[in-house]
């Protein structure tokens, strides 16, 4: 009895190591039970050329899933078509939060929201490819097959930037490009053909016309040092006759001032006088009495005088045996 217990307590020691075992090889290993995973297809009508099983799956430069599989797909109706199948991990996808992404969001639902595929080169030094995922609503999604006839749901296409160079490139007019560039070449050489006939032809007459020029420079210098020498002296005389008038002005100042002095003596004399005359001609005033009574004086003298001389005449003997 007790060698059966022993053997069932290895059995069952044994057992929950095996089980240990396969859990650990589940949760770390890579056979994806634990994963969340999403797989999707994308069509390219370009070349893929470097894109092979393993290639990255990248949304803005970040790895968030990797290439299972680049199939070619014939259409019925004539054409073909490079399906790559990706394959995108939760565990490179998650929320803002950090945490994993729900599992009612959908590819679908991503690409309504505009999820679109483009190829773009991951290294110029081995022309690798990779997918490069990114929101663009702004593009139209363009389905290859239409959507519920795949097994995997579509991620639709845009042309890469090395695709969309070359459309531009061949959209432009190249022949015309081309004919137009020869013919403006042409032109210019026969401009240049005709400046250099027109520069031999022209080439005396401009000897001439510097020679005529530097004549006139020599001329014009000459005169404006005549006028220079004319404009010292006339600097000069202007100097001259401004110190002059500075004298004569300084002369005039003592001139008026005496003048000034005079005046204003002959103005107090004057006013002497003009006091005079008031004095002379008021009616009270003593002077005027004395020489009033002078007047009257100086008449009744002028009247005798002027009787005897009438008595003279009359009778010229009175001065002789007087009368």
């Amino acid at each position: 009895m007790a060698s059966n217990r022993s053997y069932t307590i290895i059995g069952a020691f044994l057992l929950g190591a095996i089980a240990l075992v396969a859990v650990g090889i589940l949760t770390f290993g890579n056979t994806g039970l634990f994963k969340q995973q999403r797989q999707a297809v994308i069509f390219f009508n370009q070349s893929v050329l470097g894109l092979t099983n393993g290639s990255r799956v990248l949304f803005r430069g970040v790895q968030v899933g990797t290439v299972r599989r680049v199939q070619l797909r014939l259409d019925p109706n004539g054409g073909a078509k490079i399906a790559v199948t990706i394959e995108m991990s939760g565990n490179d996808v998650v929320m803002q939060s950090g945490r994993r992404l729900p599992n009612d969001l959908t590819i679908e639902q991503m690409v309504k929201r505009g999820l679109r595929a483009q190829l773009v080169v991951y290294s110029y030094v081995t022309s690798q490819l990779a997918v490069n995922l990114d929101f663009q609503p702004q593009n139209e999604p363009n389905f290859v097959v239409p959507p519920g006839e795949l097994d995997l749901p579509e991620i639709p296409a845009v042309p890469s930037e090395i695709a969309q160079l070359k459309d531009t490139v061949a959209q432009i007019p190249w022949k015309d490009t081309l004919n137009r560039v020869d013919q403006t070449m042409k032109t210019m050489v026969q401009l240049a053909q005709d400046m250099d006939q027109t520069i031999n032809t022209l080439g005396p007459t401009l000897n001439q016309t510097t020679q005529t020029t530097q004549k006139t420079l020599a001329t014009v210098q000459k005169a404006v040092e005549q006028n220079n020498q004319q404009l010292q002296a006339t600097l000069a005389s202007v100097r001259k006759l401004t110190d002059n008038a500075n004298d004569q002005i300084t002369k005039r100042d003592e001139q008026i001032d005496k003048l000034l002095n005079n005046a204003e003596q002959t103005s107090q004399n004057m006013a002497q006088l003009s006091q005079n005359l008031d004095q002379f001609t008021d009616p009270e005033s003593g002077t005027r009495q004395d020489v009033q009574s002078t007047i009257r004086d100086l008449s009744a003298a002028a009247s005798s005088l002027r009787r005897f001389t009438q008595k003279i005449e009359r009778n010229p003997h009175t001065l002789l045996y007087g009368g």
